[in-house]
Order: C-alpha cells, then structure tokens, then sequence
C-alpha cells in the first residue's frame, strides 16, 4: 500500500468512520475528532486509534486498538511498514492481536514478518508467545478481523505456535 501524506490522514479518518459504525466508542483521537497522524523526525508518519465496543458492561470491557505506521518510500510516497490491531476482550478474560512490527527480527528468529497473539485467559499463552499469521492487507481488513474476533468464540485452537 503506497499512499500520498494527505492520503494517509484521509485513511486514517476512514479506518475511524468504520470502527464507530461498529459501534466503537473512539477514546483516541475522539469522538468526531480528527486522527492526528504524528510526523517522526525521520519522515515516517503513524496514527493510534483506541476505543471500547459496545459490549453491554459499565464501564465498557472490550476495546480496540488500531496503530499503523508508514515510512517514506520515494517519490513522496509512504509505504505502511508496520501495525498492530488488538482486540482486548476483558469481560470474556481474551486477547487477540495482529502484528508486524520489528520485521527484521521476526525475519531473522521465526522467518516470518508477522505474527498474531492470542491469549485465554488474558495475560498468560497456553502454549506460545507468537503464533504464524498472515499479513493484513490492510486497516479495513485488520478492524473487521478483530470484529469478527470479538464476535466469535474466544479461542486459540488452531492457531500454530513460532516459540
């Protein structure tokens, strides 16, 4: 995915529009507000969005979180380089996550860029740390993915272990 800055602002504020047709509860950047896409001194760009899903509990015990990052590429074009989307599901004690951060260590110690997390119950793994995955073309496809995650059976059955 290459994008232009002002597309990266354009696709930060539409991964926001869809999680709250979910009913996700923004916290970061807002309700209605604007995502603010940070500028690092090297050129890259990132934007975080975090929010609680609508799960009946006062307060609210399920949340999202979105991060992306692009670096510049060339031509000024920004090329995404990184993410993570996690699903933090309290009140069934469930986490799930989708990563690729920190590729060349992934690449070098499991051969793989990006890796899932999945925890039940939250906070210890059964059986590994890093589970194989696939790569998330991109946001739209990582917020469904932890929808369909949230609404499903909290489970790490199948999940294939990288420890």
């Amino acid at each position: 995915m290459q994008l232009s800055g002002q597309e990266v602002d354009d696709y930060a504020d539409a991964l926001a529009a869809l999680l709250e047709r979910y009913g996700v509860v923004l916290t970061t950047p807002g309700l209605r507000s604007r995502v603010e896409v940070i500028e690092d001194d090297d050129g890259s760009l990132s934007f975080e969005l975090i929010g609680s899903l609508p799960d009946g509990a006062a307060p609210l015990r399920s949340s999202v979180i979105v991060r992306e990052g692009f670096r510049l590429s060339r031509l000024d074009r920004y090329e995404r380089d990184g993410y993570e989307y996690e699903l933090v599901d309290r009140e069934r004690s469930f986490r799930r996550a989708f990563h690729l951060h920190d590729a060349e260590w992934f690449q070098h110690r499991y051969l793989v860029l990006v890796h899932e997390h999945c925890e039940q119950p939250m906070g210890t793994t059964t059986r590994c740390d890093h589970h194989q995955g696939l790569p998330v073309r991109d946001g739209f496809a990582g917020v469904v993915a932890l929808i369909d995650a949230w609404m499903g059976e909290p489970t790490c059955d199948g999940l294939r272990c990288l420890d």
